[in-house]
């Protein structure tokens, strides 16, 4: 009988496990010798990820994210309108619904952003977390013009109450740092048209994993993403001078496991009272 429920217990936790953890698709933490990465190490190696605007340097830099964010990243070290633009993450090229997330700080003015289900230059969407210059969350189609390398948001139309889908403020007030000091985290949750977008510090986080119901309302949400085709996913930025962008995540459609430790525990309490 004992070993009858070792073995239970065993097979219970690999399948709880493997279930909290099997949605994750990607994962770069950008930390020497880290065994987190998904799919394998090759995620962290930064000489894999190839801006399509030349001007864009991404560089290792030390950052400061805590037990969350780790310490090291990779950072964007040029600065100019001129080297705006996408970097595709490596291997993932058939993107349509998941999360999509990343932990960051600035090191100047500008925004960051993420790009979905991406197919060449117009078709696709961009979600941008805005800082000093741009004082909202962005939603945008690259299908209007949104946002053209080489380009910063203005340039194109698409700040402030352009062609942007929607545009909601962010809240975290005027005048932030730009030393890199403050780690911050966003994520994009996509499922069909819909389309919701959190944008917080980093220390209002207690676990990068968590479902996306756990970090409250969205800043954003939209409902008309009608563009539902497979695209890549990608770091955009606009003359985003020493950002630094750690622990980069995209699951798949399902996203996180809601309870993994919730099903462990009732699974336990079946077998104990089978016995």
């Amino acid at each position: 009988m004992k070993t009858r429920v070792f073995l239970l217990i065993l097979t219970l936790s690999l399948f709880v496990s493997l279930h909290a953890t099997g949605q994750v698709v990607f994962y770069a933490d950008f930390e020497p010798g880290s065994k987190d990465a998904i799919p394998d190490a090759g995620v962290n190696d930064i000489k894999k990820y190839k801006a399509e605007n030349a001007g864009t340097i991404w560089a290792a830099q030390d950052f400061n994210g805590g037990k969350l964010g780790g310490k090291k990243s990779m950072a964007q070290t040029a600065e100019g309108c001129g080297i705006s633009g996408n970097t595709e993450l490596p291997g993932l090229k058939n993107f349509t619904d998941g999360i999509i997330q990343m932990v960051f700080s600035f090191g100047d003015d500008d925004s960051v952003g993420l790009q979905f289900r991406r197919k060449g230059d117009d078709k696709g969407y961009l979600a941008v977390f805005g800082y000093n210059e741009t004082s909202s969350v962005l939603f945008m189609s690259l299908a209007d013009g949104c946002c053209a390398q080489a380009q910063c948001l203005d340039q194109c139309g698409c700040e402030n109450g352009g062609k942007e889908l929607e545009s909601v403020p962010h809240g975290l007030g005027g005048g932030l740092d730009q030393t890199n000091a403050v780690p911050y985290f966003g994520r994009v949750d996509v499922q069909g048209k819909n389309v919701k977008i959190w944008y917080m510090k980093l220390e209002e986080i207690k676990d990068l994993f968590a479902p996306s119901d756990d970090l409250g309302d969205p800043i954003l949400e939209y409902n008309k993403a009608d563009y539902t085709t497979a695209g890549s996913v990608g770091i955009w930025h606009e003359s985003w001078g020493m950002g630094r962008v750690d622990s980069v995540l995209v699951t798949n459609k399902n996203g996180f496991d809601i309870d993994a430790k919730g099903k462990l525990t009732t699974s336990w309490g079946a077998v104990k009272g089978s016995y």
